[in-house]
């Protein structure tokens, strides 16, 4: 997904001179096989580092390079161990900064905790102490697909791409469905429809939308708006002055908005 042309190339190394240095941040089979591909289509070799965990499952990294002056790429997969992860990326950035790294780009296709970037009754926003976190580290640029939403770009100090993969996504349905002509988007709830939407104008196809679904991780229930009153009346600032009993949310049964009817349905 990471496509690089012979100009682009050519003008990464001319900003680069002083060198350029690629990691994989773990041993992960994902994250070596994506770290590879980079590595290849850049014509540079992996860079040398030791990632392992201790016996008490603390991390340690060492850096067996020098890194001094250069522009450090660091690329990390994320792996059910979440946080385990979290702290490998972490701690080979604070190592690439104290060793006087010239820059340090973070390559992280999908961003962890990325789902809790809203404030919910009680809780905190993860994202964006996550984003302090990387910074402080001393990661100076963010490479990373597709975040949750984008304003968690607004969560860091420093710059953040967030790349697309709508396009390879468009090429696929184009290319591996013979008659995606007879096809329509549908959105999998309300939320999704913008994103529906895009996909069927590039497409010049039609939408579909999902209404009803159960509630889930974002949902009134969660912070708390699904629990009004129990009273029928309840006093407000003076007793003369009474709120209304507010009506408790309740979605309807799953229905589908749209004609999807003998054609092929494809889910977004």
């Amino acid at each position: 997904m990471f496509c690089v042309s012979s100009t682009e190339f050519g003008a990464i190394m001319n900003i680069t001179k002083g060198g350029l240095v690629l990691f994989s941040a773990n041993s992960n089979s994902s994250c070596m096989e994506l770290s590879k591909r980079i590595a290849e289509r850049l014509g540079v070799e992996m860079g040398k580092v030791q990632v392992y965990q201790e016996p008490n499952r603390e991390t340690r990294v060492q850096i067996q390079e020098s890194v001094r002056g250069k522009d450090v790429f660091i690329i990390q997969t994320v792996s059910k161990d979440v946080n385990t992860t979290i702290m490998e990326l972490l701690i080979m950035v604070y190592a690439c900064k104290t060793s006087c790294a010239k820059s340090i780009i973070g390559v992280i296709p999908y961003f962890p905790y990325s789902k809790q970037c809203k404030m919910r009754k009680r809780g905190s926003i993860v994202s964006k102490l996550l984003a302090s976190m990387m910074c402080k580290a001393g990661l100076t640029h963010l490479i990373t697909m597709d975040l949750h939403q984008k304003e968690i770009q607004g969560f860091f100090n420093i710059p953040v791409d967030n790349l697309r993969a709508s396009p390879f996504l468009l090429q696929y349905i184009q290319e591996e469905i013979p008659d995606y002509r007879n096809a329509v988007i549908v959105a999998k709830s309300p939320a999704s429809a913008k994103r529906a939407q895009s996909f069927a104008e590039r497409l010049r196809l039609g939408i579909a939308v999902i209404h009803g679904e159960a509630q889930d991780a974002e949902s009134d229930m969660v912070d708390g708006r699904h629990s009004p009153p129990t009273a029928k009346y309840v006093a407000a600032i003076h007793p003369s002055l009474e709120i209304p009993m507010l009506i408790p949310k309740e979605k309807p049964p799953i229905t589908v908005v749209g004609d999807v009817g003998g054609r092929i349905a494809i889910i977004v």
